[in-house]
């Protein structure tokens, strides 16, 4: 009897897994799984945390006010930011062309005594002015750029993807922690965790605008996914590497509880989090917001992206 029973339930498992969407190859655990085109991810459950920074945390900026963010839904979200590998599948496929690519340049370095951007003649995904691998985080996307990604992976799969949310992304980022960095509360203790502005960026006398951190990582420019280790949700770099794109037009926090936040109506800018190979210690903070134009790319601008799941809401 015993026998039968788990051959019937073999057998359901199988009729599930071919009435999957065509789009999606899945390898599903309880808690992660990869699509099509390799990308792995993590899953997230609903749950609260405080969104911002405490008044009167180190390095801390007038707009990270503090707040309680309930996230309702558990959803899932890349382990990594999408890959050149994973880009490059999306632009055959789909013959799609970045902004770079239509202009022929992407913006490079932040120009000091001129207070603006430098334009990069030739830059874009495929050339950003250094080696990339396949493995590395595609880099010099915009805003439109990475939501058109979500939107042709999300017809292909028949599933729904995008932009996390600011909210979503900070939840994520945290992995349950309330500490300035997802690794603890002292710079120091960010090594071995995250590609920053160190020693071996300091060398090349890049970006001294942002005090570095006190050690050398290996990396001058973006380093393959998942090189360092992974926060306490599955996340690889959910500080350091590159930008990621969030969802939301920047604008100030709410000064109360709030559930499943969006962001403002309309805005001028789209939120970027997470830091980069380029910041120091002052912005690879988990609550440090940066923001610009949804036309803006450079060379440590990339994306995370987030799967909807139909599982439960919390009330």
């Amino acid at each position: 009897m015993r026998n039968e029973l788990t051959n019937l339930t073999a057998k359901f498992a199988l009729i599930v897994f071919c009435l999957a969407p065509l789009g999606c190859s899945f390898s599903q655990t309880d808690s992660s799984w990869s699509n099509s085109l390799n990308m792995n991810f993590v899953r997230i459950e609903a749950g609260e945390f405080i969104q911002g920074s405490p008044l009167d945390a180190p390095l801390r900026e007038e707009n990270e006010t503090p707040h309680l963010v309930q996230i309702s839904r558990r959803f899932w979200i890349g382990a990594t930011h999408v890959t050149v590998g994973q880009w490059a599948a999306f632009a055959k496929e789909s013959g799609y062309q970045t902004l770079a690519e239509k202009q022929g340049w992407s913006y490079g370095a932040w120009n000091v005594p001129e207070d603006k951007w430098d334009k990069y003649e030739g830059g874009s995904w495929k050339s950003p002015g250094f080696e990339q691998g396949d493995n590395n985080p595609v880099v010099c996307v915009t805003w439109h750029d990475a939501v058109a990604f979500c939107e042709w992976l999300s017809e292909k799969e028949e599933r729904t993807y995008r932009l996390p949310t600011e909210a979503e992304w900070e939840y994520t980022a945290r992995g349950g922690t309330t500490t300035i960095y997802p690794w603890g509360n002292d710079p120091e203790d960010c090594e071995g965790w995250l590609n920053g502005s160190d020693e071996s960026t300091a060398s090349r006398n890049l970006y001294t605008l942002f005090p570095p951190f006190n050690w050398n990582d290996g990396y001058i420019y973006t380093s393959p996914v998942a090189t360092f280790r992974a926060n306490a949700f599955g996340l690889y770099d959910p500080i350091g590497n590159t930008l990621a794109w969030c969802s939301d037009w920047y604008g100030e926090y709410p000064k109360g509880p709030v559930k499943d936040p969006t962001g403002i109506v309309d805005g001028e800018q789209r939120i970027l989090r997470g830091g980069g190979f380029v910041y120091g210690p002052d912005r690879s903070r988990s609550a440090f917001r940066g923001r610009n134009w949804p036309d803006f790319q450079n060379f440590y601008v990339g994306f995370r992206v987030l799967l909807e799941s139909e599982g439960e809401t919390v009330p």
